[in-house]
């Protein structure tokens, strides 16, 4: 059946093609970003620590933008150090409703034997 009004685009939520292995370095390395001119959602992120080792310490950092053409702003920054409990070797970004864009980056700011490598999976949701 046919409707009289136009339904508008749905959020669809799919697998971001940036989700893969990021090794990382010491200055801030971009592992997500998306940037839009209407309504969308970060849907959430998660990243593998599970290759940290005492001595080890990475920053992730989520910056979000509130206007068109804006500057990006500090969302969240954590910092995980040495090898991580069994149960915590993977950590979950939650969802960022943003309009504008949202950018998640990494950086690894003490090595204990090398660099390290971290699997980064993340979802979005856009029309």
């Amino acid at each position: 059946m046919a409707s009289a009004f136009p339904s508008p685009p749905i959020l669809r939520l799919h697998r971001s093609p940036q989700s893969g292995n990021y090794t990382m370095t010491a200055a801030w390395q971009t592992v997500f970003a998306q940037n839009q001119n209407y309504a969308w959602m970060f849907a959430s992120g998660k990243i593998d620590l599970s290759n940290m080792a005492a001595g080890d310490s990475i920053e992730i950092r989520i910056s979000t933008r509130n206007t068109l053409g804006g500057a990006f702003a500090v969302h969240d920054l954590f910092d995980y150090d040495d090898a991580q409990p069994v149960n915590k070797q993977k950590i979950t970004i939650g969802t960022v409703i943003d309009t504008f864009g949202v950018i998640v980056e990494m950086r690894q700011t003490a090595v204990a034997v090398a660099l390290i490598q971290c699997y980064c999976e993340f979802f979005d949701a856009i029309r």
